[in-house]
């Protein structure tokens, strides 16, 4: 009789650990797709802004366009930017691993709304980045398992140095390729009359298109990474490969965060930085586009924000520097370098505030 009773207890013990445990992963998957959310109105605000500032689309033809690609890039982008996302980390494959991805992924989030709040164009991956290493240093008590990987060149590089190099190299691409692109277009249209401008306009919706299509491939994908690392942790899949299901949710909430797309970034980066025309804005969007789907083609995580204000301000350089509001520009920088050590110190802080106890519990369910 004692035995039956104690098999009960062990049986019902192990139904309760395994409920919590579930409960902690839906938990992860709300957090993610709340960071897809942010990072759609974030970076989806600057995708939308070289469009609305030079008055070749409307908020509303935008939006919708810019909408449709985010979700298509979803779920033909590819997986190489997810793949370098979950490779920044060693972590053992259990389930101790799931509140650490959801201190970091709530340091991202909280970072966002900031930013959000003070329509700063703020850089969603940077967020991400510094909130997972924030909250795997926090619980391991080091860096044992960072992987910090080697900076053989830009597309061979692993682990935090790729993603590192991935953030900061695209903004000096994004500035040059803005320059570069703009120089050729205007000797190309150098004798072109103001008509040109009208035709301008409609290859934006093309290179609109792409521009999202590249954002969507890239920036879903970062949440699709710890997604696959949580499903992993619990032995739900056996593979990084990412599931259907998970590339049309996480395609949707990011097309619902850019239909949120807010106005005070629009204006920054649309017009705050430099006041955009038609072939202006046809430029930033090119350099843009090309540098995002070539991120995510081989697998460098890039930040959208920074990639096409760097090329507005590479599309201002070239076309008359004094106009360039350098000032926006300045403090749009300072923002970017802070996001990483801000977002890894909210990390540290909201593990030891309420995740620890998550994960104690978790390990003790092991």
């Amino acid at each position: 009789m004692v035995s039956v009773s104690v098999g009960i207890f062990k049986y019902s013990l192990f139904r309760v650990s395994g409920v919590a445990v579930l409960a902690i992963l839906i938990l992860v998957l709300i957090l993610c797709l709340t960071f897809t959310y942010t990072n759609g109105f974030q970076d989806g605000s600057s995708v939308a802004a070289s469009a609305i500032g030079s008055r070749a689309l409307t908020a509303v033809q935008t939006a919708c366009l810019v909408c449709t690609f985010e979700f298509l890039g979803a779920l033909f982008g590819g997986s190489a930017v997810a793949d370098a996302i979950h490779s920044i980390t060693s972590w053992p494959s259990r389930a101790d691993l799931l509140p650490v991805l959801a201190a970091g992924l709530a340091a991202a989030v909280l970072w966002n709304f900031i930013t959000k709040l003070l329509q700063v164009p703020s850089s969603s991956t940077h967020a991400l980045v510094g909130g997972v290493l924030g909250a795997v240093c926090a619980a391991s008590g080091g860096t044992q398992y960072v992987v910090w990987g080697a900076p053989n060149s830009i597309v061979d590089a692993t682990g935090v140095w790729k993603v590192v190099l991935s953030l900061f190299i695209s903004p000096l691409l994004g500035f040059v390729g803005g320059a570069a692109v703009l120089c050729v277009a205007t000797t190309l249209l150098m004798r072109a009359s103001v008509r040109v401008n009208s035709v301008l306009k409609l290859l934006q919706w093309l290179t609109t298109a792409a521009m999202a299509f590249g954002h969507g491939a890239n920036d879903t994908q970062k949440a699709m990474g710890i997604i696959t690392l949580a499903l992993t942790a619990l032995g739900l899949s056996h593979s990084y490969t990412i599931p259907l299901w998970v590339r049309v949710v996480t395609g949707a909430v990011m097309a619902f965060g850019v239909a949120s797309m807010v106005p005070g970034i629009v204006r920054r980066v649309g017009s705050g930085i430099y006041n955009l025309r038609p072939l202006h804005g046809l430029a930033t969007q090119i350099a843009s586009a090309s540098i995002l789907v070539t991120g995510s083609s081989v697998g460098g995580p890039v930040s959208a924000t920074q990639v096409i204000s760097s090329c507005v301000m590479g599309v201002g350089f070239a076309s008359r520097r004094k106009g360039v509001h350098w000032l926006i520009a300045r403090d749009m920088f300072a923002a970017w370098f802070l996001t990483i050590p801000c977002a890894a110190v909210l990390a540290w802080a909201l593990y030891f505030i309420g995740f620890r106890f998550l994960q104690q519990f978790t390990v003790a369910c092991l």
